[in-house]
């Protein structure tokens, strides 16, 4: 048992496929069909199975699975410690987010990081509730930034940062003769753009905090990004949930108003992947963007 033929078996558990370990690692297939065998031989167990044509664990290989993912964690460590010590920092740091927090939250802390450690390099990548999941526990994104901790899966580590108000906007322009909604009931009416990712599953809460479920609107466009929700509010197409510091200068001069709605705000959260080590600039990261999510409110 070495150490190439445990990241081979990992990097075959994780994919459920010999062809894509094989090109993730740039290795040919037989190679790491050879290590997966004898590193089996060498523990005198069966660790995968062919199951409906992908690489699924046995019990035997889950374990196995699950202490080799904490050894590479240890190797990793030392990487990451290393690269924490160095002068120049982490060479490359990989993060998911969401358009709204990337666009109007992580520039502070973009910032001081790159005051600190100005030769890293970043990777920010738009990412879904389920991609982002996956894209943590595959370790191809660092770290990640959502809406909401309701991450159903015990190998992501949850954090909550903070939170933003959020209301119902509209232009007048799309108000019957203008006049603003007195009841809850009242702004339902409305057209209204709400998120949904697409072949999201419609039984999802919207990430925008609208309890559907409880108060049903009348959605007449989806669109994935928060902008484009703007966009429709001052174009007078459809009332939308904003958080307040998106819209607060239009709201000042006029150009909307905020309707009645139910209690409404937006979580955001720090995730990663349970037990994986990241560099000490992180903190500062997180520390960053906490005070400017408070400052925002």
């Amino acid at each position: 048992m070495d150490l190439y033929q445990l990241r081979y078996f990992l990097e075959v558990a994780r994919t459920g496929s010999f062809t894509r370990a094989a090109e993730s690692m740039n290795v040919s297939t037989p190679a790491v069909s050879r290590s997966v065998a004898l590193l089996e031989r060498s523990l005198k167990r069966k660790l995968l199975i062919r199951e409906r044509g992908r690489a699924v664990p046995t019990a035997d290989g889950a374990f196995v699975m699950a202490q080799v993912e904490r050894i590479y964690d240890l190797v990793e460590g030392v990487e990451v410690e290393l690269e924490g010590r160095a002068p120049g920092g982490p060479a490359l740091l990989r993060v998911g987010s969401r358009e709204m927090i990337t666009n109007y939250l992580l520039t502070p802390s973009l910032r001081a990081f790159r005051a600190k450690y100005p030769d890293t390099r970043f990777g920010l990548h738009e990412l879904g509730p389920r991609e982002m999941a996956d894209a943590l526990k595959k370790d191809w994104i660092d770290f990640a930034f959502y809406y909401h901790g309701e991450i159903p899966d015990p190998e992501i580590e949850v954090k909550r940062l903070g939170s933003l108000r959020s209301h119902v906007y509209a232009s007048r322009r799309l108000l019957p003769r203008g006049r603003v909604p007195k009841t809850v009931e009242q702004t339902l009416k409305l057209p209204f753009v709400a998120p949904r990712y697409f072949r999201a599953d419609p039984s999802e809460p919207s990430v925008d905090g609208f309890p559907d479920q409880r108060w049903p609107r009348d959605v007449r466009f989806e669109a994935e990004f928060l902008e484009t929700h703007r966009r429709f509010v001052l174009d007078g197409l459809a009332a939308a949930v904003l958080p307040d510091f998106t819209i607060r200068e239009e709201r000042r001069r006029g150009l909307v108003v905020e309707l009645p709605g139910p209690p409404l705000g937006r979580e955001i959260y720090f995730l990663k992947r349970r037990g994986r080590p990241l560099p000490a600039g992180v903190d500062l990261f997180l520390k960053t963007l906490s005070r400017t999510i408070a400052d925002l409110r």
